[in-house]
């Protein structure tokens, strides 16, 4: 019994890796898309914070607009520049892995920047995480 419920946990746990994989590779640049929703960084954060769900319905899969200061910068395992914003005093926030093809090289932490990008939920211990995403000049 024991290894049937093993089984299955491993199973349920591969298909929401694999799930989660398509929705963030999946769909075109979002440069060209008009953003569905608009807002800053704290409020998409607390949105998600409040109900999880309901953002979930709300943001995922959709081009949104998220304006904020830049707390943290680092790169993926691509290459890919990531952007943190993170409330003083949070340990999550939203976590924006830029496209590579975008010119990040005048970005610095500190700086009041606004992204395109696609929502794909929130992770624990990260916060909300967009993909694809595009400066807006």
């Amino acid at each position: 019994m024991k290894k049937i419920l093993l089984g299955l946990l491993i199973l349920f746990l591969l298909l929401g890796l694999a799930g989660f994989y398509a929705l963030n590779m999946s769909g075109d640049s979002v440069e060209k898309k008009d953003a569905d929703h608009s807002l800053s960084a704290a409020v998409l954060y607390q949105e998600y914070s409040s109900n999880e769900k309901k953002s979930n319905i709300k943001y995922i899969g959709k081009t949104i607009e998220v304006s904020g200061i830049i707390a943290e910068m680092s790169e993926d395992q691509e290459g890919a520049t990531v952007l943190m914003f993170v409330q003083p005093g949070e340990m999550e926030g939203v976590m924006c892995t830029i496209d590579k093809d975008q010119n990040t090289s005048s970005l610095a932490v500190g700086q009041n920047v606004k992204i395109k990008a696609q929502c794909t939920g929130m992770l624990e211990m990260t916060g909300v995480v967009l993909n694809k995403g595009v400066l807006v000049k």
